[in-house]
């Protein structure tokens, strides 16, 4: 299969992926949640540890020796965080999908409920998610060559991970062997799955281009509403795209172990498989 059929599968792959979407709009509530949780958790964290301790704090940020290793333990911690609450939240939208898939009735609720059941798993990833990420961190701050390594790595363990969170919170798998089986599934679906961020990549220029007339349109109004009608749209189009995305995971995932894909076309999802 070519590149710019694969584009025009991923194209599609997105548009199924907004129309599993429409069957339970309240799942987009998962992305807004979890950007809430997140913001939420870091302000009181941070601010309440540096309420506590702030002079300590800042007195050992300012020590050479000292410096380095409180700064690297706040941004392990930050990717902690950050990395728990993200999959939380995508495990739950996931489990909602794939019983959307399968023509079941679910909820908010549901899907929350089923990840905090998870709950060992997900901290477990998390765990070595911002391990990685504060690796990435330490090699890239030691100059040029450092930052293309890290890039380099970065990239390679995005595609690697891309189907972990599915792996981890539906298989009998701990967090190394989860993290193989991903790559096993990349490897496999490894053009349909870029065609799709593609797609996904158009539809987030498209929904931009169109903000931008509503934009001037809502400053003739009044500068207030070109504002607060733009940015609100933004934010509307992110949660949406970002959804879109869990649930093409979601679908991908379902089809590569046999089970219902719901609304999508499992010829376009077979066809990702590529001959070796």
């Amino acid at each position: 299969m070519n590149f710019f059929k694969r584009l025009s599968n991923g194209w599609k792959l997105a548009l199924m992926s907004l129309e599993t979407l429409q069957q339970q709009p309240s799942l987009l509530l998962m992305p807004v949640f979890s950007t809430i949780s997140l913001i939420l958790i870091l302000i009181s964290f941070f601010g309440g540890g540096y309420f506590l301790i702030g002079d300590t704090f800042e007195s050992l940020l300012n020590d050479e020796n000292a410096g380095s290793i409180i700064s690297y333990l706040i941004i392990f911690v930050y990717y902690l965080i950050n990395f728990f609450i993200i999959v939380f939240f995508n495990s739950a939208l996931i489990h909602c999908s794939i019983k959307l898939f399968k023509g079941e009735e679910t909820s908010i609720s549901d899907g929350l409920s089923f990840a905090s059941s998870r709950i060992g798993k997900i901290v477990a990833w998390a765990l070595v998610a911002a391990t990685v990420g504060t690796a990435l961190r330490v090699i890239q701050n030691t100059g040029k060559i450092g930052e293309i390594v890290a890039a380099l790595f970065g990239m390679a363990w995005s595609i690697v991970t891309f189907f972990v969170v599915p792996v981890i919170i539906y298989e009998d798998k701990g967090v190394f062997e989860s993290v193989s089986q991903s790559k096993d599934m990349m490897m496999q679906k490894w053009g349909e799955s870029i065609g799709a961020n593609v797609g996904f990549g158009l539809f987030y220029f498209l929904g931009i281009l169109l903000l931008i007339p509503i934009a001037f349109l809502c400053f003739t109004i009044h500068p207030v509403v070109g504002v607060l009608v733009p940015l609100t749209l933004f934010l509307m189009l992110n949660t949406t795209i970002s959804a879109a995305k869990t649930v093409f995971v979601a679908a991908v995932y379902n089809r590569t172990v046999g089970l219902p894909t719901g609304n999508f076309d499992d010829d376009i999802l077979d066809s990702a498989f590529v001959t070796k």
